[in-house]
């Protein structure tokens, strides 16, 4: 066995990790943010140098995701895979219980094949619509949809970014490539393990959250809104919103304005108030009748719903922060939301809070979903930006249908190339985002906007730590200390740990952060044994997907986090039986079909 000892750098190294686990584990930064401030902390210390601090920007892993992530979102666009989801979800009828599978399965299968995010992204308007239509509870399966996706992701190299990454590390390190169905066996156990649990067991233990489909109600907005009616003496009248400042002077945020039988939504910024005018407006009771008071104004308690508010051109409407949204780490007021996205924001419900009131001083974080109000026109450029997904159904104007053969013949193709290894994977997921552009299914533009950068910021950063675990030994060490607990119960018993390790890891910190780190630790287990490194190798793969516990810990579960209603226990209730499940699969099965 290769003893290693402490050295300083190897305590720099575990201070460095220790900080990053806490940054991952407590949202302080993005992700992105984070995994820059370690890449920094190894140069500063002298840890990586030279092309090593580059190397995870260049490495074929970062490279072959980015593509992929391209190649999803082309196959996505066409709307093939709205047409084939509205197929499957079909077949359920209104069986609540056939309607949970149909959708599991449905996202199970694509899963498999385009990044699960990506399936997921499309999934969840689709399953908001059907639950809303058949009045059932969108909490019951939403959960359930992400913890599908994800185990059936792991099912296949390119099911997952994970998977791609590992595999590719390994490849440079061992010189041995993982092929397009090596996860299969155990993926499918795992998937139809997990589908059973969550059909049995997961769905009755699943609290009910999301009991309405009123957004108002589900806001609590329904007692938050007051008419305001001017005056003739009012000291608004003849001023724009903007130039009342209603809300610098007393935290009022105005909704609507209400003339006759006109509209109009406070991001007109050329509508000049007139006596009579009622401005529906949401704020504290003591800045009410403070108003009342001093500026001319009656006020009319009212209680509200969203017949009330939505107008033959208003909507209202929930959007998500996407994961490269812009707003990512900003208020609404520092992006002048108003302005820039022509929609006004009622409420926010980050991290199963909801915010009402001083809204536009919430610094939003993926995940985080928004109540607003917007007219018909700007609501369709709001489904095309990649800040938000809004929660409703695709329009079918923005779907290049015509393309779906391209697409779809385009990303076979890929498949069955990696399959059949004619090209590696990294090269014909950069042929096929190729001919994706030749063939029109996707834009230069759309690259830009739709790639989740902070993935590939990620990678790029944090592949040159797995590079440093190597280099000063740390990795060796806590391999030594694995081993040394659990060597007398044998190889099995080292990588059940292993497994058990990586999952708990992975519940706190981004999933391929987790790969990053375990593969050197997986390696140095292999080799201290003299046994074959690919049991431990797959061990963490899967056990790095594994991310059932936290919303945090995995992008589809944030994806349902907010409109799902969800509280932070609800994940751990349903996530933590599923996770040991998984564990003993694991420890049970991937020995059998990778030896030692």
């Amino acid at each position: 066995m290769i003893m290693v000892t402490m050295t300083f750098e190897i305590a720099l190294l575990w201070i460095i990790l220790f900080a990053a686990v806490i940054l991952f584990s407590f949202d302080i930064f993005p992700v992105d943010k984070v995994s820059l401030l370690v890449l920094a902390a190894l140069i500063a210390c002298g840890l990586i140098k030279g092309n090593q601090a580059i190397s995870g920007f260049g490495n074929p892993a970062t490279i072959t995701v980015a593509c992929m992530l391209a190649l999803s979102y082309g196959v996505q666009k066409t709307g093939a895979l709205n047409f084939a989801a509205n197929k499957l979800i079909q077949v359920a009828g209104k069986s609540e219980v056939k309607l949970l599978v149909s959708i599991m399965a449905a996202v199970g299968i694509l899963s498999a094949f385009i990044n699960n995010t990506a399936a997921v992204a499309i999934f969840l308007p689709l399953t908001l619509s059907v639950t809303r239509k058949r009045n059932l509870d969108a909490s019951k399966f939403l959960m359930p949809m992400s913890f599908a996706a994800i185990f059936s992701g792991t099912c296949t190299l390119i099911g997952t970014s994970t998977n791609l990454l590992i595999a590719e590390l390994f490849r440079e390190k061992v010189g041995k490539s993982i092929e397009m169905f090596d996860f299969a066996p155990m993926g499918i156990i795992f998937f139809c393990v997990g589908m059973v649990y969550l059909i049995t067991v997961g769905r009755h233990i699943l609290t009910s959250r999301r009991t309405t489909e009123n957004l108002t109600e589900d806001y609590r907005l329904r007692h938050f809104v007051t008419e305001l009616i001017l005056r003739d003496d009012s000291i608004f009248l003849g001023k724009t919103l903007s130039e009342a400042a209603l809300g610098d002077q007393l935290s009022i945020e105005v909704i609507e304005i209400i003339r006759g039988n006109q509209r109009l939504l406070p991001t007109d910024n050329q509508a000049r108030l007139q006596a009579g005018d009622i401005l529906l407006v949401q704020g504290h009771t003591d800045s009410f009748m403070e108003l009342e008071e001093s500026v001319g104004v009656d006020l009319r308690a009212l209680t509200v719903d969203d017949h009330f508010l939505e107008h033959e051109n208003f909507f209202l409407v929930e959007a998500f922060v996407s994961p490269n949204s812009r707003l990512v780490d900003s208020t609404l007021k520092e992006v002048n939301f108003r302005k820039n996205y022509n929609a006004n924001a009622l409420a926010i419900r980050s991290h199963g809070r909801t915010v009402r009131q001083k809204i536009g001083t919430v610094r939003l974080e993926h995940g985080d979903s928004l109540l607003l109000l917007t007219d018909r026109r700007q609501l369709e450029v709001l489904r095309q930006t990649q800040d938000f997904l809004v929660l409703e159904e695709l329009s079918q104007t923005y779907l290049r249908k015509d393309k779906i053969p391209y697409a779809l013949a385009i990303f076979a193709g890929i498949i069955l190339s990696a399959s059949f290894n004619v090209m590696s994977i990294m090269e014909a997921s950069i042929v096929g985002t190729a001919l994706m552009l030749l063939t029109g299914c996707i834009r230069f533009q759309e690259i830009y906007e739709k790639i989740h950068w902070q993935t590939i910021m990620l990678l790029g950063c944090l592949i040159p730590l797995g590079v440093a675990m190597e280099t000063t030994g740390t990795a060796s060490l806590i391999a030594n200390n694995l081993i040394n607990g659990l060597q007398h119960l044998g190889p099995t018993a080292v990588l059940s740990g292993l497994y058990l390790a990586t999952t708990i890891l992975t519940s706190l910190m981004s999933n391929n952060a987790t790969g990053v780190l375990m593969l050197p630790i997986a390696l140095s287990i292999a080799e201290a044994l003299g046994t074959r490194p690919d049991p431990f190798v797959f061990s963490i793969m899967f056990a790095s997907s594994a991310s059932f516990m936290t919303p945090m810990g995995y992008q589809t579960n944030t994806f349902v986090f907010g409109p799902g209603g969800y509280k932070f226990s609800d994940f751990l209730k349903v996530g933590a039986p599923l996770n040991i499940l998984f564990w003993l699969l694991a420890t049970i099965f991937i020995p059998i079909f990778w030896p030692f």
